[in-house]
């Protein structure tokens, strides 16, 4: 017994050794080497806290999905590195991770989608990408605000705002509408080995093994695989029941669904009753401010704005929370005669649980590229061009 206990508490110190000097770092070499470009090329702007290098190509990593990232003169991201023609006519889409395009290729993005609509116009016309993940509408105001004034050779014909469920969380930051940001950026993190220390300390012995030693990681992995095989199961039971369907109808789209509803539970709650009533309705009240000042500084240039509404996936699933943030805020653009285009109708179309599952990145909130497709399609289609 003790022969046995000596092998397995040094096999377990070697791997740990191993791991921490030498494999995890190699087996994740990717994934920091993408975190580093990204935290290096998002940088401090003291107009708008933050936005990208100008000209730069480099990787970055959301979740496991790692993916390229060009900018151009002006710091959006693009689809490749290059100074903009100033004699063509743009129209710039502005947004946070959704307008971004995290975890995919710029093609594939809701601006690369826009843009493929163009054909030939696109010699003379194009959609510009200003999104950058965590923006939200005081950041939207001002970056635009500060790109029209740096730039009166630039030709906008529009400007179309993606207003984000996340903006109503992230505007909490800003409702005292400073004028200019500190250099709050902070240091770049190795999470893995941040959580080394925390993890000894808490006692946390299987969270460091899984996480901190090859074996364990591998060991995760198997009881992951058990964990999802077993929580498939019993989405397809829910989802049966809830559609009156028989368990073997149910296809993986709908099951898939479920992991993108129950993502980010933390914003969904913003939309209980509790959180809603008490900061959610303030904070969009302050989005519809910022938007009007938006408005009424881009007709002073001749320049349209338009406000895109669009669904998280909870709401597809859910009517309520649908009802009680369309008939809020719908009311205040109206009142503020905003231009609002309303992309709700095409996730409705059919299943909803198969929409989800198609439109929306597996185990997130974010839509897949087929669901930017759809929503380019759709914002094309309603717009004056």
């Amino acid at each position: 017994m003790k022969k046995k206990f000596y092998f397995i508490f040094f096999f377990l110190l070697i791997d740990l050794t191993f791991s921490q000097v030498f494999l995890l770092d190699l087996l994740e070499k990717k994934i920091i080497k993408a975190n580093k470009e990204s935290f290096e090329n998002r940088i401090y702007n003291e107009d708008y806290k933050y936005t990208f290098k100008n000209n730069v190509n480099f990787k970055s990593q959301y979740y496991g999905y790692i993916y390229e990232i060009n900018t151009n003169d002006l710091g959006f991201r693009d689809s490749s590195n290059r100074t903009l023609d100033r004699s063509k006519l743009y129209s710039i889409v502005i947004g946070d991770s959704f307008v971004e395009g995290v975890g995919l290729d710029f093609q594939n993005t809701l601006v690369g989608s826009l843009n493929k609509k163009l054909g030939e116009k696109i010699n003379q016309f194009e959609f510009l990408n200003a999104g950058v993940a965590s923006y939200s509408s005081y950041i939207y105001k001002k970056k635009i605000t500060k790109i029209l004034n740096d730039n009166p050779d630039l030709k906008v014909k529009d400007i179309i705002v993606l207003l984000d469920k996340s903006d109503v969380i992230d505007d909490e930051h800003y409702l005292n509408k400073p004028s200019k940001f500190k250099n709050s950026k902070g240091k770049l993190v190795h999470q893995r080995k941040e959580d080394f220390l925390k993890d000894l300390k808490d006692l946390s012995f299987w969270r460091l093994y899984t996480k901190q030693t090859v074996s364990g990681k591998i060991i995760k992995l198997l009881t992951d695989q058990l964990e999802n095989t077993a929580a498939n199961f019993k989405s397809r039971l829910v989802l049966a029941k809830k559609l009156n369907k028989k368990f073997y109808k149910i296809n993986q789209n709908q099951v898939k669904s479920l992991k993108s509803i129950n993502n980010r539970l933390f914003i969904r709650n913003w939309f209980e009753k509790e959180l809603w009533e008490k900061k959610s309705k303030k904070n969009i009240k302050f989005s519809i401010e910022n938007l009007k000042d938006l408005d009424d500084f881009l007709r002073s240039k001749n320049i349209n704005l338009n406000v895109v509404l669009y669904p998280w996936s909870f709401e597809v699933a859910d009517n309520q929370f649908k009802k009680r943030y369309l008939d809020f805020i719908l009311p205040l653009l109206e009142q503020n005669k905003i231009n609002t285009i309303l992309a709700y109708d095409i996730f409705y179309e059919g299943d909803v649980y198969e929409n989800i599952g198609k439109f929306y990145i597996y185990n997130d909130i974010h839509f897949n590229k087929n669901g930017y497709k759809i929503l380019a399609n759709y914002i094309y289609k309603n717009l004056n061009l």
